[in-house]
Parts: structure tokens; sequence; C-alpha cells
């Protein structure tokens, strides 16, 4: 398992991993001679295209209207299908909002879209893998949540500030991007409100397209109910502060399906889980909350999120997240 520490400089993160330091802005990356045969062969409008290809050769569940390998290998959901499986079988249409994240020099591409299912709005995270202009690696995961869905439809688009390019000299290297996302896990696990927590103090996370951060009247907050209502009225930081989510007992199989280095985005995903011993929270500013039954049990949660980093700090979250088998595991153990 990594073990990241972490120092601020002059508003930089630093993250030491088993004793050396990383810079995540100013620094140069290298490329291999893949990466850059990858890069001069699909660009950022290119990868985009392919998602867009992708989608609607899905729904119209005909594999020949997309770029597909003969090797493709393809998963939905952590299980490894073939190709007209699946959502392949059940999409009859697209929804309006999508997000894009793209990493030409790897080949890399990912999205954040609303995909209808015989008619019922679901929302589906897919990342891509490009090479030679053809899609070698699929893998899918779909949130049947029609009203996160409605609400996404409801947004339209992303956030602008996901979209605003990073200028080349304030760019951080991809492993930079890869420890702020790793350190965001690391501070949500067994979360007691003690640890180093990297957010802008503007940070805001929407979860299935609805916002959990810095509302201005108490919430319900997923199945707290009304007992930590005004939790939704804190700022990323001050909700981890304040240590609530120490229910969470276990965030593992963290990957970085792409890292857009461009935009200074990380598309992720991880397992969440929830071993069903942690009965009740003691909160930081004294509070004591009991946890709701749901979390009583095993489960474990699907999480996949988005971060945009800005100089080593999180400044928007975008995550969805949906209930899988306890302790499941990735059909790719990489990206």
């Amino acid at each position: 398992m990594k073990i990241f520490l972490s120092l601020r400089v002059s508003g930089i993160l630093l993250l030491a991993a088993g004793g050396a330091l990383f810079a995540p802005v100013l620094a140069a990356q290298s490329t291999s001679k893949t990466d850059q045969s990858n890069a001069a062969s699909c660009n950022r409008a290119c990868l985009e295209g392919m998602i867009d290809k992708y989608l609607n050769a899905m729904v119209a569940h005909d594999p020949s209207k997309a770029p597909l390998s003969p090797t493709i290998k393809f998963a939905q959901d952590n299980i490894p299908l073939k190709i007209g499986d699946a959502e392949w079988a059940t999409a009859t249409g697209l929804g309006k909002y999508i997000h894009y994240f793209a990493d030409p020099d790897r080949g890399d591409v990912g999205s954040i879209s609303v995909v209808y299912e015989n008619g019922v709005g679901t929302i589906f995270i897919l990342r891509l893998k490009v090479e030679d202009q053809l899609i070698t690696e699929a893998e899918q995961f779909v949130a049947h949540d029609p009203h996160g869905a409605a609400a996404y439809e409801k947004l339209g688009k992303p956030d602008p500030g996901w979209l605003t390019t990073i200028p080349p000299d304030r760019r951080q290297t991809r492993e930079a991007l890869e420890e702020t996302a790793y350190m965001y896990y690391e501070g949500l696990q067994k979360n007691d409100g003690r640890g180093i927590y990297a957010f802008t103090p503007d940070c805001n996370r929407i979860e299935d397209a609805a916002r959990t951060t810095n509302q201005p009247r108490p919430q319900n907050y997923g199945h707290s109910d009304t007992d930590i209502s005004d939790f939704t009225m804190l700022g990323c930081k001050a909700q981890y502060e304040l240590g609530f989510l120490g229910f969470t007992t276990g965030c593992r199989n963290r990957r970085f399906l792409v890292v857009d280095t461009e935009r200074g985005a990380v598309l992720a995903s991880a397992y969440l889980d929830f071993d069903g011993t942690v009965t009740e929270v003691h909160l930081t500013d004294g509070r004591i909350w009991k946890v709701p039954p749901y979390f009583m049990v095993p489960r474990t949660n699907q999480s996949n999120e988005a971060y945009r980093i800005e100089n080593g700090s999180i400044r928007l979250i975008e995550m969805t997240m949906y209930e899988v088998p306890f302790n499941a595991v990735p059909a790719f153990d990489k990206p």
C-alpha cells in the first residue's frame, strides 16, 4: 500500500512517497515512445470523438459503428463481458449532459454522462483506452439513479471551472495530480477530522448532480436524515474536519482512470467499504452521531469521482456512488 506524507510550502502541496518529495507544479513530464505515438495519433478532440462514437454505437446496438479493436477488453460494473452485453443491449438514448476527461499522451479518455436505458435515465461513467485509432479497452459503470440522471439533465453541462485550461507553466504533473487524489481518499477512510485535507477555500462538491457543500440552509444528506443536516452547509475542508465520514472503514482499489493534466482533472474510481462495526461517530464539535441502520451491515459502494486540482488542492468534485456486492474488486487491475 502507498503511504504519502504531505507538506505545504508557499501554498503548494508537496507529497512524499517512501521519503521522496514531489513538486506538483512547474514540473516537466516525460513521455515514452508509446505515449508520443498516442499523442500523435489521437489528440483531445479525437479522444472525445471516440467517446461519442462508442456511445452512439451502444445506443444503436451496433458495435460496427465504433472503431473497436478485434481484441477489445470490455467490462461493466466490474464484470468482464462481451461487447453487445449489458448496456449495449438496453441503452435507448443519450442525455444532453456529458463531461469529458482526456489524456492524449496515454490514449486515455473518460466521461460522465446520462444514458437512457429502456427510457429510464442512468448516470453513466465510461473509460476508454485508444491505441492506433482503435478502442482496445472499454470500462463502464452504470448508476441506476433516475433522480440523479434528471438532476444532471437539469444542469445541462459541467461547471465551467472544469473546462478551463491551466497554463502550461502552472500545470501539475500526472503523478502530482494522482497524489492529491490519493490524499483525498486517505482523508475519507476512517475520517477523524485530524488529517491533512487539501481543498481550496471555495471548493464545491456535487454528488449525483446535487450540491452537497456550502448550502445556505440545512439539507438531508444521504442516510444521515436530519441529524447532521448542517453538514451540507460546510465547505469541503470543514466537512472533513468534522469527522462525520468516519463510518467509512475502507477506501480501496484506488484507481485513476484518466489524468487530464491540461485541465488539472482526475477521473478516479474506488470502493468505499462500510463493514458495519462503527455504530456511532464522535464528531470534532462534540456531537455524537448514531450511525443509521444502512451502515450497520457490511456494504460496499462503487465510488466514481472527478477532481479539479489547482496548485495541489482540490477545487471541484463530481461524485457518483452506488452499491455493489460487499468487497467487490475491479475488472481491470490498472486503467
